[in-house]
Parts: structure tokens; sequence; C-alpha cells
């Protein structure tokens, strides 16, 4: 018997150290450093540049520069898992002397002032675009498009063939139960403004990475923009850079400091990055290929999952040999410690009750939708059978409220099917719409993917088809 106890005492804590060693494997590798290789400078870059002194009629030259980095900032890849990359996420403010100067035209601007007031203008003939990849390795970029700095602080830039030097990232909608989280901020801190001196280096293992955490998710009064406020640091040359999690999926796109005091002797300072929510919609509207989280990674809490099932099935395997090795008592000595022992005889294994079977659903997708704007922003719903959505609280699994425009009163359904999700409009009189745009006929059904958008009668209510536990 004590024998046996040893041995039981033994596989439990064998399953102990094997589980404590895996979340220390995890805990140890706590950020994803492959975000760094999907990370990139993006520079404004000058040629001919000079410095001249002017009384507002006439050019004096000061210093011949020559061809000079003049501001940076930085940026990240999106497209698809397993391809090379082209398109690259930044802010509009990163590239906004660019496109003044007509997209590679003609520079200017006000540089500083002498002693005795007279004004030093910074001039260069052409400029362009780079995306540096190391210090001496680049590739010119093209705006592709991009939003407005003062609201959508968003730009998309596009080189002119894919690279392998560089990988895609991929972009999660968070959601308010993340508040609290920890976060990083990643990118090329330094690279500030007038910072032409070329010091800096770009390469994947010089980003630079703050950890922190998500203080709330806001909107910008008047605006409507969605940010997401963090205590990680974000410093100049930050911007445009990746928000992400410990997964490293995005979450924002890190752009800005605020502070009632000057930033060079700031003690507080408030950090905000763009909700990827504008991200997504931004990109859908301009046609840009993108990738949602989940499509080829592991995430943490599923290597924690992993850990924990391998260490459960290792223990119940030991369990099962030491109960074998245990040898049956004689029917003489069974007498003997029946009649004087105080113990009862064990039940034969044979009596031993069965493990109990996972309660499965035949009906459930394994896939859910999720609100991304609008009323139910945030919530999620599971797929398991036929889910409709509308006004009619008796007609209806998902109701909208009464004072919502542009909802029917069955207005459409989420279906599975044979193994697949279909949506399906209903005969609404708004129309429910693919994140494309494409209308659906009354009564047409189409399959949906994780990932797939959908809207009812405007993008203001709008959805995303998750898989079950994460996007």
């Amino acid at each position: 018997m004590r024998l046996r106890i040893k041995r039981i005492f033994a596989a439990v804590l064998l399953a102990f150290t094997l589980l404590v060693a895996g979340f220390s494997s995890i805990t140890a590798y706590a950020f994803d450093n492959s975000v760094r290789e999907g990370t990139v400078a993006v520079v404004f870059h000058l040629k001919n540049a000079a410095l001249y002194i002017t009384d507002g009629t006439n050019l004096q030259l000061v210093q011949d520069i020559g061809d000079t980095d003049f501001t940076g900032g930085s940026g990240f890849f999106i497209g698809a898992s397993g391809e090379d990359p082209q398109y690259i996420v930044t802010n509009c403010h990163v590239i906004d002397d660019y496109v003044n100067a007509s997209e590679g035209g003609e520079f200017a601007t006000l540089y500083s002032y002498t002693d005795d007031g007279y004004a030093i203008i910074l001039y260069a003939s052409s400029c362009e675009l780079r995306v540096y990849y190391s210090a001496n390795d680049y590739d010119v970029a093209y705006v592709d498009c991009y939003g407005d700095t003062d609201k959508v602080d968003l730009a998309v830039l596009r080189i002119r063939n894919a690279t392998n030097k560089r990988h895609t990232l991929q972009l999660l909608i968070p959601t308010d139960d993340m508040v609290g989280n920890t976060i990083y901020t990643v990118g090329y801190p330094g690279n500030a403004d007038n910072d032409y001196t070329g010091a800096s280096h770009y390469g994947a293992e010089d980003a630079t990475v703050h950890k922190g955490s998500i203080n709330r998710f806001v909107v910008n009064d008047g605006k409507g923009v969605e940010r997401i406020a963090i205590d990680a640091t974000i410093q100049h040359g930050n911007s445009g850079g990746p928000l992400v999690t410990e997964d490293g999926y995005v979450i924002g796109v890190n752009a800005n400091i605020e502070s009632n005091v000057l930033y060079g002797t700031q003690v507080e300072a408030d950090y905000y990055a763009i909700n990827t929510t504008e991200l997504v919609r931004f990109l859908d509207k301009n046609n840009i290929p993108y990738e949602m989280a989940g499509a080829s990674k592991v995430s943490t809490s599923q290597i924690i999952i992993i850990v924990i099932a391998v260490a459960v099935v290792i223990a119940a395997v030991v369990l099962i040999v030491v109960f074998k090795k245990k040898q049956p008592v004689s029917a003489a000595n069974s007498d003997n410690i029946n009649s004087g022992s105080g113990f009862e005889t064990v039940a034969a294994a044979s009596t031993m009750v069965s493990p109990v079977q996972p309660n499965i659903n035949p009906n459930d997708s394994g896939m859910r939708f999720q609100g991304t704007a609008g009323v139910f922003t945030g919530k999620r719903y599971s797929i398991n059978g036929t889910v409709r959505i509308g006004r009619d609280p008796s007609k209806n699994d998902v109701v909208f409220p009464a004072n919502v425009g542009g909802i029917s009163r069955v207005h459409c359904a989420v279906l599975y099917q044979n193994g697949q999700v279909y949506l399906k409009d209903l005969g609404s009189s708004h129309g429910t719409f693919l994140g494309t745009g494409q209308r659906l006929a009354a009564n047409q059904a189409v399959p949906l993917q994780a990932g797939d958008r959908f809207y009812l009668g405007s993008e203001q209510q709008a959805f995303m088809i998750t898989r079950k536990g994460g996007i």
C-alpha cells in the first residue's frame, strides 16, 4: 500500500513539474519577437538638400547637405500569411511632408532662425519615401491611400515588388474585456523631425519594444475615431508602428502622445493608438488585402491548453501503469485482511466508472459572429443552426432596438448547414451587405469564412465571422 501511494505521489509530482515547466516556458517568451520581422522604418528622404538664409527675397547658401533622411516613423506589413508582402500600414502624419511635396517633387521648410532673426530654409530638389530593412537596404515606397491626419490618421504604402525581407502581421479586433491586458508598442523611436544625421539603424533587431497595458477604449469627441488608451510608451518615430498583443496580433496603430507639458520635459503623458476597427474599415474601403488573427498562428492560450492536456495525459498514463503493476490479493490473504486488519478489499478494475464523455453539440459550427460597429460592437454570438437578426423580438435571436434605423423586423440570418456557414437576406428593406459592399438579393444565401464581414443597412451596424475562441 505504501509503495502504491508513493508511486501515485510521484506521478502527480511529475505532472505538476511538467505543467510548471510549460508555464515557465510560456512566460519566458511573453512577447512574440516575430513581430519585429513584420515592422519597418518609414523614412522621408531628401535629394540634393541644402540650407539657405533668406531675408524674404534673396537666398544665400549656408550648407550643402546632399541626399539625406529627414523625418521618419514606423510601419508594418499586411497581407496573406506565407506570401511576400507589398503593403505597409503607417500613420498619415508620417507621410505628410511627402504628400505636400507632390509625392516626390520639390520640398522646402523653415528650418530655424539666425541670431539676428533671418530665416534658415531647408530645400531639396526632390524627395522619396523609403522603407528600410537595415541601415543600407531599403525599398522605395509609394502612397496607395491615406486618410486625414486630424481624423483617421492612417495611410497605406506600397512597394513596387513584394519583398521576402519581412513578413505580414495579422489583425485582431480588440474587445472591452481586454482592458488591463498586456500589450506592446513596436517601432523605431529616435527618428524625430529634423533628425537627418542617418545615425539610426533600421534592422528588425533594432525595432524597439515597449511593454504596457490597455487602459481603456475611447472615441474622439466630435470626430468619432476609435482609439485605444495605453500606458506603453510611444516616442517620436513610433508613429505608424503596430500595437500588438502577447500573441503578436495587431490591435492598433501607434499614433499619439498627449501631455499638458512640453514633450521634452513631460512627466505625465497619455498614449493612444488607432483601434484596429478603424484600420479594417479603412482597408476595406480602399480594397487593401489583409488577414485577420487566427489564420495560421497558435496563440498563448492554445499553448497553455496543450501543455495542461499533455501533463494530464502523462499523469493518467503513469497512474494506469501503477495500478496495473499492483498484484491481486490471494484468497488466503484476503480472509486474513478482512478478518482483522480494518481495511476492505479494493474493487476490481472492471468495476471502475468510465470517464464522462463530453457533451458535443452537433449543430455547433465552431464559428461565431461578432459586432464590429454599432449596437452590438464587441458582442459575440454562436452559430448553431439558424440565427435570425432583426427588430422583432418574437421572431429573432439577435434583436436590434426599435429606434435603430435601417433594420427590418426580420432582416437576415446567419445559418449553419452541411458544414458551411451562410449569410442570408430575409427580404430586408435596406439590404444585407458583404464587407465588399455587395448587396444580397432577397432570400439569397452566400457562404462565409472566418474573417469575412457583413453589415445591415449601412456600415454603422457591422459584424465579422470569427472562430470559436478567437478571430
